[in-house]
């Protein structure tokens, strides 16, 4: 695949994804954009089954004029995908047309960064969906969400930041969200930042050991039944295969090994302390694990201890909580040197795959080119590499 390609969710406003944006770019293009360069390139972008790319959720997709004149769409179901388009690509007649035969042939129609003026009233009342930039004036933003309101349009309030962005775009009755905030853990204030419980923090030190023991660590989570009710909650809403479902730590041990059981504490003991444990706040940890993994195994020195680079990943939600949760948090856990410095990003392997994997995955690809360069790893391993995480974790059924 010579095209970098990544997926943001889409939330509807019960908090489940409905969509991902999948925005890409191939070596012609520059610049990060939510297009794909001419039909030649179509084969290549999407030469893996988008369904398992996706999941269950729509495919919000931006094409240009070369790809909509070549009837690309049509190359998938309507079910799947949703046309994105520009209002300055509506403009032209022909385009126009195009489209309006997408729509005709039940593709929904989702018009992209939109910012409302009466010279856009044909192509504005066209849509289905109607996508408003928040890192815009608020007055621009009022102005084509009240317009969105009076005309019933579905309204995709993107770029949110903040709380304080995710309540405004409620509050102006949007339907569809996406941005960074969602990333983000919530952390009261009146709380604070609670420690672990004793049964988790001792059940992590046992199994930091190269000697750790079965017994030691079925005895340090038995003490604590909600802990363990809560472990085996986690390992059975991700279906990897399990023909019974596992009823004990017991169990868990045997089916999953003490390595891999570390790592499902590691991630239950993240979601407590950030009090995240939604479905796409696992699945995005379980995707940032293993294209860590990928990405250091194209590595010479970090094919060396690929699963460190894993439980790095694993941990990546510690990240979006800012300076003060992660360092709090990361004091809760017998990491290695190596792994706390590349959640810190403080410089190092550790650090460089971590920053790789992330600005991938948010679409900073020249942040990412800029490290990936110096590793000598190429567009066509790396974007394959995240289409198959992708894929791995979209199989994985949550509950």
């Amino acid at each position: 695949m010579n095209a970098y390609i990544t997926r943001l969710p889409v939330f509807d406003a019960a908090g489940n994804v409905f969509a991902y944006k999948v925005p890409y770019k191939t070596e012609e293009n520059a610049a990060f954009e939510y297009v794909v360069p001419d039909a030649e390139e179509t084969n290549k972008l999407f030469d893996f089954d988008v369904r398992r790319f996706v999941g269950k959720s729509r495919a919000f997709v931006h094409f240009t004029d070369e790809m909509l004149r070549a009837r690309v769409p049509l190359f998938f179901s309507r079910d799947i995908l949703a046309v994105c388009v520009y209002a300055n690509q509506l403009e032209d007649a022909g385009i126009m047309n195009i489209c309006r035969d997408f729509k005709e042939r039940g593709f929904m129609i989702v018009l992209g960064d939109f910012e409302y003026s009466k010279a856009y009233d044909e192509i504005f009342g066209f849509a289905d969906v109607v996508e408003i930039d928040f890192k815009k004036p608020r007055k621009a933003i009022e102005e084509t969400a009240y317009v969105c309101r009076y005309a019933n349009k579905l309204m995709l309030a993107a770029n949110l930041e903040n709380r304080d962005d995710y309540d405004y775009a409620k509050g102006l009755g949007c339907t569809f969200m996406q941005g960074f905030y969602f990333a983000k853990p919530e952390i009261n204030p009146e709380n604070g930042f609670q420690p672990l419980p004793v049964s988790i923090s001792n059940a992590m030190q046992i199994l930091s050991k190269k000697d750790a023991e079965i017994e030691e660590v079925v005895n340090a989570l038995s003490v604590d039944s909600a802990v363990c009710q809560r472990l085996l909650r986690l390992i059975n809403s991700v279906y990897f295969g399990f023909t019974t479902k596992i009823s004990s730590i017991n169990q868990a041990i045997v089916v999953l090994g003490l390595d891999y059981l570390r790592e499902w504490i590691y991630l239950m003991a993240v979601q407590k302390l950030l009090n995240n444990d939604s479905p796409e706040a696992t699945k995005m940890s379980l995707f940032m694990a293993k294209f860590c993994r990928k990405i250091a195994l194209q590595i010479p020195e970090g094919a060396k201890k690929p699963e460190s680079f894993y439980l790095m990943g694993l941990l990546s939600m510690v990240v979006f909580g800012g300076e003060s949760v992660l360092t709090k948090t990361l004091d809760e856990f017998p990491l290695t040197f190596d792994i706390k410095k590349g959640l810190m990003r403080k410089g190092g392997l550790y650090s460089d795959v971590f920053e790789m994997a992330l600005s991938y995955l948010l679409g900073d690809w020249e942040k990412f080119g800029e490290i990936a360069g110096s590793y000598n790893i190429g567009m066509k391993e790396i974007s394959e590499d995240f289409v198959q995480c992708a894929e791995e974790v979209e199989q994985a059924k949550m509950n």
